[in-house]
């Protein structure tokens, strides 16, 4: 599947956050990846997101023969067709905002066009995953910043969040939402490392009945057999999410990241909240792993052999490489319909 083919070949991972460098974006030029959803800001402040959306123009303007930011669907497709990587920007928690409303707008102006509600913990808007007291959607925040998002024409993420938060901001966002990454619980069991991440069939039916999106991940802490689980094995987990949820609902959010140490990695854990990390960190093994199968981005070709083995139509390939995201980013980023 060329990066130069139509909008239904377009492979779409729609959540990275390695350290970017040349050798990453090699790397989705070898796997044909004609998109990638990347992570800006989690616990960062606005003042420290700019900071970060600095160092991206850099990269930006020193990998010009291999990337360029995306905005909007027609962008994403223009910069496809020039046999580069389209790259959108995004946050995994509404730190960034500040609790300012109208900073929702001025970053939306900078290029970002997905936001996570909530990093796994409570905050003004919503409460994440991690929280035993589920709070959802709070009733005049998180309803004010929702129908901000709505719009401005931001893709609003769920990955970490909470059960009733998910439910809450599905029934309350007039757009569709997305999981851009997290597996179904239902099928991969609480018993995964990451137990609280995956999204429950009533989170996952609700989504898709209002055009939403679930993007499934090879992240290890997510997978039935953790770090054993085989290429077969998740492009079952892919057909079990596509029978159960419709093909056109269906998508991939890999969540691969490397390029970090161990400091970064509790940085994403417990921000500067903490003095001790609420989930434990193993400091002697390997700061991530990924299956022999996922290497990193240039495994997607592979992958996609891999379903079509399985019984797989290219078309339905197509829908859940990138189809499927791109139908969902010009709702979303263009305001069209499909």
């Amino acid at each position: 599947m060329s990066n130069k083919q139509n909008n239904q070949s377009i492979t779409v991972d729609c959540l990275q956050y390695s350290n970017p460098t040349r050798e990453r974006f090699l790397e989705w030029q070898k796997g044909n990846v004609g998109c990638v959803h990347v992570t800006v800001a989690v616990w960062e402040t606005a003042r420290e997101t700019l900071s970060v959306l600095g160092k991206w123009n850099d990269l930006l303007e020193e990998n010009k023969d291999l990337i360029a930011k995306a905005t909007t669907h027609d962008e994403i497709e223009k910069v496809v067709q020039s046999g580069r990587t389209a790259v959108i920007f995004g946050f995994q928690n509404t730190a960034p905002f500040e609790d300012d409303i109208r900073l929702i707008r001025v970053f939306h102006e900078l290029g970002i066009r997905i936001v996570q509600l909530t990093y796994n913990t409570q905050n003004s808007i919503a409460s994440g995953c991690w929280e035993d007291n589920d709070s959802g959607l709070s009733t005049h925040v998180g309803r004010q910043f929702v129908k901000e998002l709505n719009d401005v024409g931001m893709l609003i993420d769920l990955s970490h969040c909470s059960e009733k938060t998910s439910l809450d901001t599905i029934h309350e966002s007039r757009a569709p939402v997305a999981v851009t990454h997290a597996n179904p619980l239902e099928y991969v069991g609480e018993e995964v490392a990451l137990g609280r991440r995956p999204k429950s069939s009533k989170v996952l039916s609700e989504l898709v009945s209002r055009g939403g999106i679930v993007g499934l991940s090879p992240y290890v802490r997510m997978l039935r057999n953790g770090v054993r689980t085989t290429e077969s094995e998740f492009v079952d987990m892919i057909a079990w999410t596509a029978e159960k949820f419709g093909v056109d609902h269906v998508a991939l959010g890999t969540d691969f990241y490397t390029g970090y140490g161990i400091d970064m990695v509790k940085w994403w854990r417990m921000g500067r909240w903490a003095r001790v990390n609420p989930v434990p960190i193993d400091e002697n093994a390997p700061v991530v792993e990924w299956p022999t199968w996922f290497q990193s981005p240039a495994a997607f070709p592979d992958l996609a052999q891999a379903m079509l083995d399985k019984g797989f139509t290219d078309h339905e390939v197509q829908k859940i490489f990138g189809g499927n995201w791109m139908n969902l980013f010009r709702t979303i980023f263009d305001g069209q319909t499909v």
